[in-house]
């Protein structure tokens, strides 16, 4: 029989290729509807929490435990993100003394937070950036109290965490990993600790639980990649980047930010490294082409109407390349404080065409978004089969055929603008 809830769902995704995903969600629509707080759910939140669940199921089953979040949600507004913002500059796990308890704290934490970024954002109520701009403090939070389980009797007189890429430029996303690096002071004899502290941390992020993992860590950007240590001093860093590093890795650098630990002192080594690095480039470009060319080659390799809307031809990573390869041609004395790709391509270049690509850009990193809560997962592709569905979630009404062929339009206009620019060897090709 029908609850009210799963009644009152499927008239929010009337029309929707989304409501499908609900006929095997009735356990979870039932335990939904039982719920009090559910029933003061209507207009935008009842369509968010309605499209929020039925794109991505698993989402449904813990909100239907979460009696409280229910209520949170209830009570929602536009203003509810910048809000629980503020608070998580002061929050700390309720028992951290426990470190069982401590670490499901900071996976109940992601996962309540994320599901409601997700409702206000598929309701209407909050727009990618403001949900990207949250997803990325919480982050922060889980890393800088997982940190400060993980520093726990040591007694190195500086440790940073440094986030690169989405995090660093505050532009995280659904299922995103977290890219580290850790920066450590002293000598020989703080290679141990400060190892076993970055050993700790990265445990404390991704060791399952009874709550899930808190994030995926991927440490591969560190000196060396896979084959260099896991933890490097500050003296040491800014050798590598000054003397041994790749130009893609110059390119990685310049989206690095601490975000954790000693801040201050990392981020005058960061500072003094993107000052040398910048200064050593007069042409990144033809490094950059190959680079991009290997990429592509790599991870792009569309299959049947696959649509690699980040790694193929035109996709996010051709935006990120240009924005990082701008400010190594330019010699950028002086570097955003975020690093986000619009605002270093915005440093490096400035004019209409400039804006007509960060659109694109912006576009891009929506369909991203969508296509990732849909998979569950992290995904860099689209295909036939949920098309119609990403559709649907990114606007109400929106053909698989019509997101299709908006994410090939926006792919050929960076493509175009990525081809400008390595042909004429200067960013100077977007402002002309």
């Amino acid at each position: 029989m029908t609850t009210g809830f799963e009644r009152r769902a499927r008239e929010a995704l009337s029309g929707s290729p989304l409501v499908e995903r609900l006929e095997p969600a009735a356990e979870t629509l039932d335990r939904l509807g039982a719920d009090a707080g559910v029933e003061r759910i209507s207009g935008p939140l009842l369509s968010g929490l309605a499209r929020t669940i039925a794109a991505w199921p698993e989402a449904g089953v813990f909100l239907s435990h979460r009696a409280h979040l229910l209520e949170r949600l209830a009570a929602a507004d536009a203003a509810t993100l910048e809000e629980r913002e503020r608070e998580l500059a002061s929050w700390r796990p309720p028992d951290p003394e426990d470190l069982e308890d401590a670490l499901d704290a900071l996976r109940l934490l992601r996962r309540e937070e994320t599901c409601l970024a997700a409702c206000l954002h598929f309701g209407g109520l909050a727009p990618f950036d403001r949900v990207s701009g949250f997803l990325s403090s919480l982050a922060e939070t889980i890393t800088r109290e997982a940190l400060d389980l993980a520093r726990r009797g040591s007694e190195l007189p500086a440790f940073a965490v440094i986030g690169m890429g989405k995090i660093a430029g505050r532009e995280f996303t659904y299922h995103s990993d977290l890219d580290l690096l850790f920066l450590y002071e002293g000598g020989a004899d703080a290679v141990a600790p400060a190892s076993r502290v970055g050993q700790r941390l990265v445990s404390y992020l991704t060791t399952m639980t009874g709550a899930g993992v808190a994030y995926p860590v991927d440490t591969r950007l560190r000196p060396s990649g896979r084959q260099g240590m896991l933890v490097t001093s500050l003296s040491a860093f800014e050798r590598y980047q000054s003397e041994q590093a790749q130009t893609w890795e110059h390119v990685a650098l310049l989206r690095a930010r601490p975000i954790a630990g000693s801040v201050s002192e990392a981020s005058q080594t960061l500072q003094h490294v993107h000052g040398r690095v910048c200064a050593s480039h007069d042409d990144p470009w033809p490094a950059l082409l190959e680079m991009r060319r290997r990429v592509e080659s790599e991870r792009a390799g569309e299959k049947d109407d696959a649509i690699a809307f980040k790694t193929g031809a035109g996709g996010l990573m051709d935006v990120d390349f240009l924005a990082g390869g701008g400010l190594l041609e330019r010699n950028a004395a002086a570097l955003p404080e975020i690093p986000s790709v619009p605002t270093m391509l915005r440093t490096a270049a400035s004019g209409p065409a400039v804006e007509a690509l960060l659109a694109d850009y912006a576009a891009l990193r929506r369909v991203e978004a969508a296509a990732r809560w849909w998979a569950g997962r992290s995904v860099e592709a689209l295909s036939g089969a949920s098309l119609a569905a990403v559709g649907d979630l990114l606007e109400p009404g929106q053909s698989g055929g019509r997101l299709r062929e908006r994410v090939l339009d926006s792919q050929q206009r960076v493509r175009a603008a990525w081809e400008r620019v390595v042909e004429a060897r200067s960013i100077s090709a977007l402002e002309s």
